[in-house]
């Protein structure tokens, strides 16, 4: 359908600054110099996202003290004296109390963000991302912390809406409605508890004094992603995950309804540069929410199937041709799943507070990941019997 929507993803079209809580414009901050926080917390800083983003907080010139917290930390490869490396559950007692004490920033990466759990898990999804972050949030508000938190461009849901019901090119921030599936479908719990979250943080914002900024990602990859089932964790991780597992055992790569999907992937080294540039423009991004992602790399999920297996080739030329296989979102999610067709941000909000400009296309990302794969789980998957290294493909998160 052709959009009736004049908003433009990557432009730097004029338009009135929104208002931010508290009523204060919105300020062209690019120029304002970099703030030196005397100790931040990571909430997730054994994940993904976390073990790219410790270090370059730590790189940041006057970098202050960080306390790293999450489950296991096996993966943030840094032995700073500046970081407090806490392993425990976000709801281990007293944490959160000590955090907000301690802390003048939060950063929150915490989630269960894994489509194969949305339908199967809900409760699990539903506590994970909003139940057991509503004390955070009011624990940030009472003693005046700031809290940047990333949700998700899920929260849009199944397409990109005006207010009006009118089609949309891009997901923005100020304009676009969040339009989920119905309740049956609990693939949308995932989205329905972060959109919640963003509510109360917000509400918070406007009516309870609380510093945040809101953070929606879309499709971050980069190595040290997910896990591989069998080796590090159960069950299906996400997309890049699964077809990376797919090729490292000689598996086919599994197309969820053929894999017709679009996703707007981005550089995982860009998208910290981005929080990085968060974290030192409190004023800029003070009651903001923000969308993160690459719109040049809007591509099918079948068509990044292609370019790693291209990039697997070029480094195991001598293997078996990898194969894609199509299979129906029933069968490999179950019942109750569903998903959203294409999803592509407009970043200009991003751009213009923190003079930020995404430039690594997915062909650029794909080698490193792949040797990073390699590298970690070729001769784990080796050593396991015979029959045990088998999994299944893709997903379209």
């Amino acid at each position: 359908m052709k959009s009736r929507s004049t908003r433009s993803g990557g432009g730097s079209q004029a338009r009135q600054a929104p208002r931010a809580p508290g009523g204060a414009a919105e300020e062209p901050i690019a120029r304002l110099a970099p703030q030196v926080v005397p100790r931040i917390a990571v909430l997730g800083a054994g994940g993904f996202i976390g073990s790219h983003l410790v270090p370059a907080l730590l790189a940041r010139p006057g970098a202050g003290a960080i306390d790293a917290v999450d489950m296991c930390l096996d993966k943030l490869d840094t032995r700073s004296p500046l970081v407090r490396r806490i392993e425990a559950r976000l709801d281990a007692p007293g944490l959160l109390d000590d955090l907000t004490a301690r802390c003048e920033v939060i950063i929150s990466l915490t989630a269960l963000c894994n489509p194969a759990l949305y339908n199967t898990r809900p409760l699990d999804v539903i506590d994970a991302n909003y139940t057991d972050l509503v004390p955070l949030v009011k624990l940030c508000a009472s003693r005046g912390k700031r809290l940047i938190h990333l949700s998700t461009c899920e929260v849009y849901g199944r397409m990109a809406l005006d207010s009006a019901g009118h089609a949309m090119t891009h997901m923005d921030e100020d304009e676009t409605s969040l339009c989920l599936g119905p309740v049956h479908k609990e693939r949308w719990s995932y989205a329905a508890a972060k959109q919640l979250l963003e509510r109360v943080i917000w509400a918070h914002g406007q009516h309870a004094g609380l510093q945040f900024t809101l953070v929606r990602p879309f499709n971050v990859i980069g190595p040290r992603m997910d896990f591989i089932p069998g080796v590090d964790g159960e069950g299906i991780p996400r997309v890049l995950a699964s077809f990376v597992h797919a090729l490292l055992t000689g598996d086919d790569l599994i197309l969820v309804d053929g894999g017709k999907q679009r996703r707007s992937f981005l550089c995982v080294d860009e998208f910290v540069d981005a929080l990085v540039r968060i974290v030192d423009r409190p004023l800029a991004c003070q009651g903001q929410i923000l969308n993160l992602g690459n719109p040049q790399n809007d591509v099918t999920i079948r068509t990044l199937g292609r370019a790693l297996i291209a990039a697997y080739r070029a480094r195991r030329p001598d293997g078996p041709p990898p194969r894609m296989r199509p299979v129906a979102a029933s069968k490999y999610y179950g019942v109750g799943y569903d998903d959203s067709i294409v999803r592509i941000p407009s970043i200009a909000k991003a751009e213009r507070l923190l003079d930020w400009h995404p430039r690594v296309r997915l062909p650029a990302m794909l080698p490193r990941i792949i040797d990073d794969y390699i590298t970690r789980y070729e001769p784990l998957l080796a050593a396991l019997p015979t029959g045990k290294a088998v999994g299944v493909g893709g997903a379209s998160r």
